[in-house]
């Protein structure tokens, strides 16, 4: 195989579980998280200590450290995996690269390419200070790639209000509370997960069990 196609299918997959380590260190410790420690946590990935042993796994943060530079400076060669950079800061510290989200608690969209027909299980547990739900980013992607970034309920589109800085930003709601599921299920993302604004996602998590969207869209029209 193409030596390029197999660095980006390496990139693809793992600049967004870079992006997740980045994001669940904030749990820990908020603040910048430096490139030895975000090595250290990609160790721990059972897909990354056996797919790429800890050279290549450094070798994968650089790429994301490089292609964050270019892509910041313009470089259109990198788009694909803009609207991850474009959750982050960076500063040198100490040395080390390190990265902290522009906004902590944002739920990211992650490139990637998917088969259509393709399932993803989701819901399986792990202990980072409280349980979370680990949540696809393929799968995520899957559904922005079909339904869009608009929200699915009031049609809020954060690019055309904030700009390039916000565009493609989006919430994705799970119509089955992985809450509820509490083991590994094959997620379907065209049939169970919808693009929503945070508002709306708010609402829809109002009650328990949560209001469906043809709940919370006749709010919108009663209101």
């Amino acid at each position: 195989m193409n030596r390029r196609v197999v660095e980006q299918g390496l990139k693809d997959r793992f600049f967004p579980i870079i992006a997740r380590i980045i994001e669940d260190s904030q749990l820990e410790t908020p603040g910048f998280v430096p490139r030895e420690r975000i090595l250290g946590q990609l160790m721990k990935e059972p897909e990354a200590k056996n797919r790429l042993g800890k050279t290549k796994a450094g070798n994968i943060i650089d790429w994301f450290s490089a292609h964050f530079t270019m892509h910041k400076h313009g470089d259109t060669r990198f788009l694909r995996w803009g609207p991850i950079f474009n959750q982050f800061e960076r500063a040198e510290i100490e040395g080390q690269t390190a990265y902290k989200p522009i906004s902590f608690n944002a739920i990211g969209i992650f490139p990637d390419e998917v088969n259509e027909k393709a399932g993803f299980l989701e819901g399986a547990t792990r202990k980072v200070l409280v349980n979370a739900f680990e949540r696809d980013p393929r799968a995520c992607q899957r559904c922005i790639d079909v339904y869009g970034t608009n929200c699915f309920i009031c049609g809020f589109s954060f690019g055309s209000v904030y700009g390039k800085v916000a565009e493609g930003f989006i919430h994705v709601h799970h119509l089955r509370e992985l809450a509820e599921i509490r083991k590994e299920y094959l997620v379907d993302p065209i049939r169970d997960l919808r693009p929503v604004c945070p508002n709306c996602h708010a609402v829809l998590h109002c009650r328990k069990p949560a209001y469906s969207i043809e709940e919370v869209k006749k709010f919108l029209k009663v209101n």
